[in-house]
């Protein structure tokens, strides 16, 4: 499973950067369950892809370019961890943003089933060795 499900996780951020969220989306469960850590002004739990996919309008509103670089992306059981680098331009042109994201997805029949993203750099890498922790255990 782990290797379909890099791919297709791989897949899932290049129609990211191509700003084709209907093909991505296909990649998630009807009822997949979106968590938002803290600090984003939008942290928080969200269910469904037509949620997700609201989340994702109003995330790119103010944006004129948007796109999402993974740095590195593994396998953890089920779970896929990807570190990701988000870069923006604002629609007036003038302020561009580089954040930085730990974003762990939990893939089932070729699906993400849950996806969560993370802000804070201590508490990404705490979730990543949890999931890490979790999948060698269950060898």
């Amino acid at each position: 499973m782990g290797q379909d499900s890099l791919d297709l996780c791989k897949k899932a951020y290049e129609l990211y950067g191509a700003a084709d969220f209907d093909a991505m989306l296909e990649l998630f469960a009807e009822d997949v369950v979106v968590y938002v850590a803290p600090p984003n002004f939008e942290s928080g739990t969200y269910q469904g892809r037509a949620t997700y996919r609201a989340l994702i309008d109003r995330w790119g509103g103010p944006w004129s370019e948007m796109r999402i670089e993974p740095l590195s992306m593994e396998p953890a059981g089920e779970w896929i961890l990807a570190k990701v680098e988000y870069h923006g331009r604002a629609r007036s042109g003038d302020l561009e943003i580089r954040q930085l994201s730990w974003e762990l997805s939990l893939w089932r029949d070729d699906q993400v089933q849950r996806y969560e993203v993370y802000w804070d750099a201590e508490e990404g890498a705490r979730m990543f060795a949890e999931r890490q922790a979790e999948a060698a255990s269950a060898q």
